[in-house]
């Protein structure tokens, strides 16, 4: 990699052809190793212009195997620096393909496929480490889970051994005849594994797509996509950005756009700073239209004539624009302060964000069994101390989370009481839950936990008498906690109220998410938005998202800044009436109403108060 990016391709050709003779003799042609180090073969020959056709064939065998349904390892196995390296090899075979598309007819669709492995956030380990806990608690999964993981250990070991033949000394290289027996146990062990991997996709497929998501075609997209919808997917890269859309038909479009990852992070930055700006009620400083114009014209104008008529609009990406509700986009220039009146994307269609295609088509599957029949439970207004006046109340979030490096030593998943009594109350999200209790007739002794009540551990309480099971929306009103926040929480939780109890926390973590027993078609994720504009927030929610998805929920309506009280409650409740009252209308159309009505009052005209709450999952009915 050096040499490569010091401007010696051919001395990195050579030494990446050597590596990858070694790893198919060790290990043959089709193995994972082999996949990843042919990926960076290629990598080096895309260098070389007059190569570039090998380079092709190359990445396109690699990135086959490196993504094959029964390859035995995978990218959360690896280094950081190794994943980084595996993410280099996706982004260059798709640039290759994004520059031949005259010439390889089926270039988009191949491009669109790889792209799906490069949209990975940064809590997948959390989410992996997560099921593989939750795997072992459940009979008959638990039992595969232990053996495989028994078997991936001593391949482990094994692949040390061999792959340290190719550095050691002579007198440091084990014998022949022992090298031999290793590789012949490889295969044997190898062969044992597909079976538990084909056991556990065959009985488990909730489970296996979770921990290997399946990359779909354009072709398994349309095939699920209804005739009045469109997905988009959009992947920024460090030069630029690639945006594909596809419809009912299969038209597969692939643009590349010139902005680069960079500069959309600092559009979105700046978005944002004109967003979560909630509590400066009616001084809140003009929306910055030039920033969300621009975004537009790179992101989306190219693709215009595919969305025109259209109802629905699924957008899949993540990072920086995983922070941004495309409501906000305008389709056209704005210089005026009116807000009510600005061309807004919403005003056209309705939209849902996925963080991946793959997801959003794991998604579809769920959505074909019947929800609950009961209307509402909820959780809202927890108390963070264990004696609510010791609140201390004025502090933000960050700023309090900051301070808990002098508790280092606490328990994994316990809190220091002190400094989560300093966590914001959250007075105002009673009336929301009270509100939407009442509009959807949730019974309100057995349904709503507020206050005191609303713990962890009336959660999974609900879930273990299949309570919640029979829920259609589920509502929790708090903040959400990213890995890191409090000492040793390594996973996304939802702050609940405190407990008395030292041994039990407060946290309803990923973890106990993914254990939940849920059949809803709304989750609300309401005030998870503590953390800001710094981009953290967007992948705590990408990591519950997940988990509740996999719990079984089909969407989440979650915040994306502060709110206020009234407007958010206003919002919410108008969701649900429509959602209530046409049957005939989708979670997407449902939002997108609810926010032109209230942009419409002069008061809530700013998107700050219409647009915090972004549709995340399954947009259709």
């Amino acid at each position: 990699m050096t040499l490569l990016n010091n401007g010696r391709v051919n001395d990195a050709v050579n030494l990446f052809r050597g590596s990858l003779n070694f790893t198919i003799n060790n290990f043959g042609a089709e193995h994972y190793f082999t996949a990843f180090k042919r990926g960076l073969y290629g990598m080096a020959l895309a260098k070389d212009p007059a190569r570039q056709e090998l380079a092709l064939t190359e990445l396109a065998q690699a990135t086959r195997n490196l993504s094959a349904p029964d390859s035995l390892s995978n990218q959360f196995e690896e280094s950081p620096f190794r994943l980084a390296l595996r993410q280099d090899i996706y982004k260059t075979y798709i640039r290759l393909l994004a520059q031949n598309q005259a010439t390889q007819p089926n270039a988009a669709a191949l491009a669109f496929a790889a792209s799906n492995h490069l949209m990975v956030s940064s809590v997948q380990q959390a989410i992996s480490d997560a099921a593989a806990r939750a795997a072992i608690k459940k009979p008959g999964l638990g039992q595969v889970a232990r053996l495989d993981q028994d078997a991936k250990t001593e391949l482990s070991t094994l692949y040390g051994y061999i792959t340290a033949q190719a550095g050691e000394s002579q007198q440091q290289k084990l014998n022949p005849e022992v090298v031999n027996a290793m590789r012949q146990r490889v295969i044997e062990i190898e062969t044992t594994r597909r079976g538990y991997k084909a056991q556990i996709q065959k009985e488990y497929p909730e489970y296996f797509q979770l921990l290997q998501p399946k990359a779909p075609s354009p072709a398994d997209i349309a095939q699920l996509l209804g005739s009045q919808e469109v997905l988009v997917s959009i992947v920024p890269m460090e030069d630029e950005t690639y945006v594909f859309a596809i419809d009912k038909t299969g038209q597969t479009r692939l643009h590349r756009s010139a902005i680069n990852q960079k500069q959309i992070a600092e559009a979105v930055k700046a978005l944002r700073t004109t967003l979560d700006v909630a509590d400066r009620g009616s001084k809140a400083p003009r929306f910055n239209f030039e920033k969300s114009y621009l975004l537009y014209q790179q992101l989306l104008s190219p693709i215009e004539g595919m969305l025109s008529g259209k109802e629905h609009l699924i957008v899949a990406t993540s990072g920086a624009l995983g922070q941004l509700p495309f409501a906000v986009l305008v389709k056209q220039a704005w210089a005026k302060t009116d807000h009510a009146q600005a061309p807004w994307l919403i005003r056209d269609i309705g939209i849902s964000h996925v963080s991946s295609s793959s997801a959003w088509v794991a998604l579809k599957e769920l959505a074909k069994t019947p929800s609950g029949s009961k209307p509402m439970m909820a959780w809202g207004d927890p108390s963070f101390a264990v004696n609510a006046n010791s609140t201390s109340g004025k502090t933000t979030v960050r700023a309090m989370l900051n301070q808990h490096a002098a508790y280092a030593d606490i328990e994994k998943n316990s809190v220091n009481q002190l400094q989560y009594a300093s966590l914001p109350p959250l007075p105002e999200t009673r009336d929301e839950v009270l509100s939407l209790a009442k509009l959807l007739n949730a019974d309100l002794k057995t349904d709503v936990f507020l206050g005191e009540q609303a713990t962890r551990e009336s959660v999974i309480k609900a879930s273990e008498d299949a309570k919640l099971y029979d829920q259609q929306i589920v509502v929790f009103a708090t903040h959400g906690l990213l890995p890191g926040d409090l000492p040793k929480l390594e996973q996304p939780a939802l702050a609940m109220s405190a407990v008395t109890d030292p041994n039990s926390s407060p946290l309803l973590t990923l973890e106990d998410v993914m254990g939940l027993r849920l059949n809803a078609d709304w989750v609300v994720l309401s005030a998870c938005n503590t953390a800001g504009a710094d981009g953290k927030v967007e992948e705590a929610l990408s990591g519950l998202a997940r988990g509740f998805f996999y719990a079984g929920s089909r969407s989440l309506l979650v915040t994306h800044w502060s709110v206020e009280s009234e407007s958010a409650m206003r919002l919410t409740t108008r969701t649900f009436e429509a959602y209530k009252k046409q049957p005939q209308i989708s979670r997407a159309q449902a939002l997108r109403q609810s926010m032109l009505h209230l942009m419409q009052t002069p008061a809530y005209a700013h998107p700050t108060f219409w647009a915090p709450y972004a549709l995340v999952g399954e947009g259709a009915r």
